[in-house]
């Protein structure tokens, strides 16, 4: 689903998702990423420690150099995250290739404390049925050993569809390249290794609820997947032109259905466009595991490809990194207060001097929560009258930012072009602003409640968009709210049970400045 901009009618743990081109930094060739090298393939014997296989492969073996380059990529600006992530998404190529777009997503966890990860990967060279776990007791890199939790990873391999393949672990890196990383940005912690494989939908469902239920406060969960391999030698060449662009909207779309935290939208994805996801089993396996968050949020930090560094698009793979986190609480009296204010500075420098309010950040208190990313809607009313009403439904910038800007666009409102609002009205006009939640697919129309969700209606090129409180102020149930919004979306009022129709629903925090008088 592709949604941007509207415009309105009516008034702890962290779960980690990584990528996969085989480019190593040492390789000849950015086709294979491999050298020759003599490698044992067995696990260690006694001491039950995963060896290291990818030293001199994909990053590199002295453990000076390794920490080196591992802290460079650390060191980035990120945006802010004003909770402790819950869920990344981040690349496994050669730390030359994705190194600095895996960062950025490390990086979001400086000063975090986890006490375990559950890392999520794949299994490039056997394939696998179910799940396997490991049964080692540590992990080795050149930075030193990983202890595994024994606990966690027993009551796993109780699962009946989860065993112990050593031969898909042996020379996997998809998960091994993660290992750097954590040990540098959250120094000691204890691993629980997961290769996921092809799932039934009942063992997805059944693996998801088994990770969720090891996920605590202190747990980071970690996956692993690579975005789309493009080029004849992936034997993936959906275009022939503009490979830069077209690579990138790939990304945007199924992005978007990860954000969403959409299992449904993300299997439409690689059903209808055969991208080549090699991680898409661990991806869907997350989106299963954050179902049931209502409040997880989801911003993409990162994105990079391998044409974009070597120069060549006949042959590239796409990284991005996501960061999820969780906000089980609204937004307190004060940041409303803030946001208001700023929404009323915004539209009143439109109004007056039809300029772009510059945000001088200093002038506000601007909380960790109105600087992180987020969606609001901005809705402008004089005497109950309707003058203008637009908004984000995806965080695309900060929250105080989206805030500013649809101010101005409402003061704005194309709909109101014979009638615009005027500097005379300022004084009478009443602000109300609706900071949403993320989109969710609504696969029961059933389960929508009016005053609490908020509704989209998607049907190929039609979508239509009402908030919340719409159906509150006028009185509608729930087949009147689902009926409207097609009617928003230029569709028939029935068309909600069109199977073809896509029904997202989201919930939204709404004050305004007439609760101030």
């Amino acid at each position: 689903m592709r949604l941007r901009h509207y415009r309105i009618g009516g008034g702890g743990s962290l779960l980690l998702v990584t990528g996969c081109l085989l480019l190593s930094p040492f390789s000849v060739t950015p086709d294979t990423g491999l050298i020759n090298m003599e490698q044992e393939s067995s696990i260690q014997s006694g001491g039950r420690v995963k060896p290291c296989r990818g030293a001199g492969r994909w990053f590199p073996a002295d453990p000076v150099e390794l920490q080196n380059m591992v802290d460079r990529f650390l060191t980035v600006e990120t945006p802010l995250i004003p909770e402790a992530p819950v869920a990344l998404i981040v690349p496994h190529a050669g730390y030359a290739f994705s190194g600095e777009t895996a960062g950025q997503a490390y990086a979001t966890l400086r000063d975090r404390d986890y006490r375990r990860v559950i890392l999520l990967g794949l299994s490039h060279q056997v394939p696998l049925q179910g799940a396997s776990v490991l049964e080692v007791d540590a992990y080795e890199t050149p930075l030193g050993q990983i202890p595994v939790d024994v606990e966690a990873r027993d009551a796993l391999l109780k699962r009946s569809f989860i065993s112990e393949n050593v031969e898909a672990h042996a020379e996997e890196h998809s998960t091994e390249n993660q290992l750097p990383m954590l040990q540098r940005v959250l120094g000691d912690f204890s691993l629980v290794e997961v290769l996921v494989g092809e799932l039934t939908g009942n063992q997805r469902s059944r693996l998801a609820e088994a990770v969720r239920d090891l996920v605590d406060e202190e747990t980071l969960l970690v996956v692993s997947t690579d975005f789309t391999h493009f080029g004849a030698s992936f034997m993936y060449r959906p275009f022939e032109e503009n490979f830069r662009d077209n690579l990138k909207a790939l990304n945007d779309l199924a992005v978007q259905q990860i954000l969403e935290v959409d299992l449904p939208g993300w299997e439409a994805y690689l059903d209808q466009t055969r991208d080549t996801i090699c991680g898409r089993n661990a991806v869907g396996l997350l989106l299963e595991v954050l179902q049931p968050w209502a409040d997880a949020r989801g911003l993409r930090v990162a994105y990079d490809t391998s044409g974009e560094q070597t120069g060549d698009w006949n042959t590239s793979v796409t990284y991005a990194s996501v960061v999820f986190w969780r906000e089980p609480t609204g937004l307190t009296p004060e940041e409303q207060e803030t946001l208001l204010t700023i929404a009323r500075d915004s539209a009143s420098a439109w109004l007056i001097s039809n300029e772009v309010l510059e945000i001088d950040e200093d002038d506000y208190e601007l909380t960790p929560r109105l600087r992180a990313p987020g969606a609001a809607f901005v809705t402008l009313k004089n005497e109950d009258e309707l003058r203008g009403c637009i908004g984000h439904v995806v965080a695309m910038m900060p929250l105080y930012r989206s805030v500013a800007q649809n101010a101005v666009q409402a003061a704005r409102d194309p709909r109101f072009y014979g009638n615009p609002v005027t500097e005379s009205e300022i004084p009478g006009i009443l602000l109300e602003i609706s900071v949403l939640s993320p989109m969710r697919r609504l696969l029961d129309p059933d389960e929508v409640e009016v005053g609490r969700h908020g509704l989209v209606m998607v049907q190929g090129q039609n979508q239509g968009l009402l908030l919340p409180q719409i159906p509150i102020e006028q009185g509608w149930g729930r087949n009147e709210f689902l009926a409207h919004t097609c009617l928003k979306a230029g569709l028939p009022p029935d068309a909600w049970r069109d199977p073809g129709t896509e029904i997202y629903n989201f919930s939204a925090q709404v004050f305004g400045e007439e609760e101030r008088r």
